[in-house]
């Protein structure tokens, strides 16, 4: 994939064309969640280096695996010098409060209390705030219905270990 984004981040410039770059992949993930017309596993990250910036899909089947796929993924991209990461998963949404509420969230709960689903996109990166998009979606009769996408806003972010 090749770069049109600036050498360095995070300035406000450069996290600009972040924002495009991370709204454009959302809109493939959304593109394909309408054609597959059914939920799928959604776990993608875009690592982008003041050289480059590549893909890679996160593949997990709990929280123990998604820990250390994205702690290898981390340091994958700390290796490289990355200077931001973009993640698009399939998750239930939730406003969270704060980091406290965060710490008491366990694998599974937001689907046992039937939160709605959702891309949730996110970019982060060494001297940045996190920021997070998400788009709702649900299922009727066998059709993908799309809710409401949010506006960038400041993420608590706990999916990456160690990043920035």
């Amino acid at each position: 994939m090749a770069s049109d984004l600036p050498r360095q981040c995070p300035g406000s410039g450069a996290t600009d064309h972040l924002k495009q770059l991370a709204l454009k992949l959302l809109e493939v993930e959304k593109n394909r969640l309408i054609e597959e017309k059914q939920e799928y596993s959604c776990a993608v990250v875009v690592v982008v280096t003041p050289e480059r910036r590549y893909y890679e899909e996160a593949t997990f089947e709990n929280e123990t695996e998604m820990d250390a796929v994205y702690g290898a993924i981390v340091e994958r991209a700390k290796a490289n010098e990355a200077t931001a990461i973009i993640t698009i998963n399939l998750a239930r949404g939730k406003d969270v409060k704060g980091e406290r509420e965060l710490d008491s969230y366990r694998w599974g709960q937001l689907a046992e209390e039937n939160q709605p689903r959702c891309l949730s996109l996110t970019i982060s990166g060494p001297g940045m705030t996190a920021l997070s998009v998400t788009l709702s979606f649900g299922f009727n009769g066998g059709q993908v219905i799309l809710g409401e996408q949010s506006d960038f806003e400041p993420a608590i972010l706990n999916i990456l270990p160690n990043w920035p």
